[in-house]
């Protein structure tokens, strides 16, 4: 689930509060695939969400990274 670049500029566009919203729902996501990794056993879905949570944490860096640029200007 990687943000593409053209969709990152789309964001520029886009309200503070629906940037927020996405950002908290990216989280909120992320949070629930760690639950799920508490209480699994089973080696190849553990690297799956492993791998699904650590592209989340990528768009989350993005998403941030431009509201933070936000905030400078």
């Amino acid at each position: 689930m990687t943000l593409s670049n053209k969709m990152i500029e789309s964001f520029k566009n886009k309200s503070e509060q629906s940037i927020w919203n996405y950002i908290i729902a990216l989280q909120q996501l992320q949070n629930a695939i760690f639950q799920l990794e508490k209480d699994e056993n089973d080696k190849e879905i553990l690297q799956d969400l492993s791998t699904y949570a650590l592209e989340i944490g990528k768009d989350l860096k993005k998403l941030l990274k431009l509201m933070e640029n936000n905030l400078k200007e």
